[in-house]
């Protein structure tokens, strides 16, 4: 069935709503073109604001009348003889607009230049009003007429960290027996990370650094998160809820909502295409999927389908998207052909808990049936099924094999794609209920996270072996882990 129709590209104005920001600003389409021919890296913001890999920002300033020229080019730029694509500290363009780089100290300050006599373009220049402004923004006299009516906002108001303030006076007894309650005991895995736990049935990001068995602070989300995704391009997190008709988008520097996107229903899956940074958001009840760009924190579009999309999955190898239809129990390929998919079914799948997709096939873990289920994107139907441990809950894919974990008796299976069988069957875990698997960044180890359990498992991708097992006292329901090298 071809939808191309059915792809609705949504304009800002109109359909995007990314609270407060509705009638948010952009860059004329002259200065965005030649940025982005100078910096093919840079994205603009849902408030105009220019992001650059390596956390590189710059705020862009319009003039009180704009100078109409046949070519944009740069009239002054400082430090002198640097190009733009060079990232210096100020750049004015010849029709009046001009872009302040955004520097953040070694205490996580953010300030501007602080050379004092630029010209006077830039002086009266003025930041977009619907700016989100960087928390502690430090502004030099020089530039402080560019704020207009903007508002910095300091730490303690942007943050979404329960303050400290808000323990004290409060009397604790001495001869009270200590509480394990969320206490995480971080492994050499978690060295230079930094951890973000979502306990069960709570609606708070608890943050660890590599050496805290306590949480160093909480943040606290606007209800119970129903799944969490993570970009490490964008450092941000992607927040689906369990009840309301929306997404939030938490910037991981700041640790604060920077992003509120309203949906026609309740989200029911997310992956992310890490390539685009790309959010792509399935909704059973609106029949839709949902792609939100996480660098320019905008919905780009919506695609409209007859199918009830519950679980999702993301192919970049050939851009292609597979979900299960909760309704019929159907699973389904979709093909991105010029600009529009084309969605086909290819069987049945009962119970599933995850689906995955790579160049030639799309897997579907069966909890119920304790099978896997093999679909070829050829031939349109069920090719494999294999045989797995009681209550399958999670699986990765990671090249070349697919590693399952079984939860009823706590046995991982490995799937090994070309040979097509399982090549190992190890039992990981003697008691618990272990449900989730996390990547741990730049390793070859994941970790495995359960309900009761009372311990976390890392286990390595590349021996296919338990590699530790660690006495934990919090149930996560959602985790985040980054590398604090990422400047975090």
């Amino acid at each position: 069935m071809d939808i191309k129709k059915n792809i609705l590209s949504l304009s800002l104005g109109a359909f995007l709503m990314l609270a407060p920001f509705a009638s948010a600003s952009k860059l004329p389409n002259d200065v965005w073109s030649f940025v982005k021919k100078q910096l093919p890296q840079a994205n603009q913001r849902f408030d105009s604001v220019l992001t650059l890999d390596d956390d590189v920002m710059y705020i862009p300033l319009s003039p009180p009348s704009t100078m109409m020229v046949d070519e944009i080019e740069v009239e002054y730029v400082y430090p002198e003889n640097k190009s733009l694509k060079e990232l210096p500290e100020v750049v004015l363009l010849n029709n009046g607009y001009s872009l302040l780089k955004v520097f953040k100290d070694e205490k996580g300050n953010y300030t501007l230049t602080q050379k004092d006599d630029l010209p006077i373009k830039v002086r009266l220049g003025l930041m977009p009003q619907d700016m989100l402004t960087p928390i502690g923004l430090k502004m030099p006299e020089s530039l402080k007429l560019t704020l207009g009516d903007l508002l910095i906002p300091s730490k303690e108001e942007g943050s979404l960290a329960l303050k400290d303030a808000e323990n004290k006076g409060k009397q604790t007894n001495a001869y009270a027996p200590a509480v394990k309650r969320n206490e995480f005991i971080p492994t050499v895995d978690f060295k230079n990370k930094k951890t973000f736990i979502n306990p069960r049935n709570s609606k708070f990001l608890e943050v660890y650094d590599s050496a805290s068995q306590t949480p160093l602070y909480e943040l606290k989300l606007t209800s119970m998160p129903l799944k969490i995704i993570t970009s490490e391009k964008s450092k941000v997190a992607l927040v689906l809820y369990w009840s309301g008709k929306k997404v939030e988008i938490i910037d991981l520097k700041d640790e604060r909502i920077i992003g509120t996107i309203e949906l026609d229903a309740n989200a029911s899956d997310v992956v992310l295409n890490k390539k685009e940074n790309v959010a792509y958001v399935a909704s059973q009840n609106a029949n839709a999927i949902y792609l939100i760009n996480l660098s320019s924190m905008q919905l780009d579009r919506v695609i409209k389908l007859d199918q009830k999309p519950a679980k999702i999955a993301y192919s970049e190898i050939d851009d292609t998207i597979a979900f299960l239809d909760e309704y019929s129990s159907k699973v389904f390929y979709m093909k991105n052909e010029n600009g529009g998919y084309s969605v086909k079914a290819l069987g049945e799948a009962n119970n599933v808990s995850k689906i995955l997709i790579d160049e030639a096939n799309v897997y579907a873990v069966s909890r119920m049936q304790n099978q896997l289920l093999v679909f070829d994107k050829i031939q349109l139907k069920s090719v494999i099924t294999v045989d797995l441990d009681v209550k399958p809950t999670d699986a990765i894919l990671y090249q070349g094999k697919i590693f399952i974990l079984c939860a009823k008796e706590g046995y991982m299976n490995v799937y090994d794609i070309a040979q097509n069988k399982i090549i190992s069957r190890e039992r990981i875990a003697q008691e618990g209920f272990y449900s989730n698997m996390t990547l741990i960044p730049n390793e070859n180890n994941i970790m495995i996270t359960g309900i009761n359990s009372k311990k976390y498992l890392i286990y390595n991708l590349e021996t296919m072996k338990l590699a530790r097992s660690q006495d934990s006292y919090i149930d996560v329901a959602n985790i985040i882990i980054l590398d604090k090298s990422q400047r975090l």
